[in-house]
């Protein structure tokens, strides 16, 4: 049976498992842009904000496997957080699979993830015509807490990807 696609303007958000998140959303962007602002650490800076007013002051990405990637998160508060990973899988302008993990200064537990438990992303986007179906597994949570917390946090960005893809370009 064929899932109808989610609209432009919302996430299916699909939890199968306690260590499972799974996000859809139909991005109106051609593939590759979509693909392109995903991996470009200068598109990052300007559109991740899991929450209101939080800053990417700091991103890295060496989009192809075995690359490294690190992404600082500064609060409005002034505290921040840096996620890390390695690319595992990179297919452009398809997919991408990397693990996902918490710099060991204490972050990870801010969001149930205890300091050095990688976790897996898997992103696929999907061609529709014009538009791009994005696809957001995240999976190898070690708590059901953990995993919606994470769900919040992901559903934004995804939001604020979205919003960002829906700008006129310069």
């Amino acid at each position: 049976m064929t899932m109808p696609l989610p609209t432009p303007t919302t996430n299916e958000l699909q939890k199968p498992d306690n260590a499972t998140l799974i996000l859809r959303r139909v991005l109106n962007a051609p593939q590759e842009l979509a693909y392109q602002v995903w991996t470009s650490a200068e598109h990052v800076k300007l559109w991740m904000q899991p929450e209101p007013g939080m800053q990417i002051p700091f991103a890295v990405m060496d989009v192809r496997v075995g690359g490294k990637f690190r992404i600082q998160m500064q609060q409005t508060d002034g505290e921040y957080f840096t996620a890390q990973g390695v690319f595992r899988e990179v297919k452009p302008p398809e997919k991408l699979v990397y693990t996902w993990d918490w710099e060991k200064d204490g972050s990870g537990e801010e969001f149930g993830e205890p300091e050095g438990k990688e976790t897996l992303v898997t992103v696929e986007f999907l061609k529709r015509g014009d538009r791009t179906e994005m696809i957001f597994t995240h999976t190898r949570f070690a708590t059901v807490e953990s995993r919606d917390s994470h769900s919040r946090g992901w559903s934004r960005i995804i939001d604020c990807l979205a919003a960002f893809l829906e700008k006129p370009k310069a």
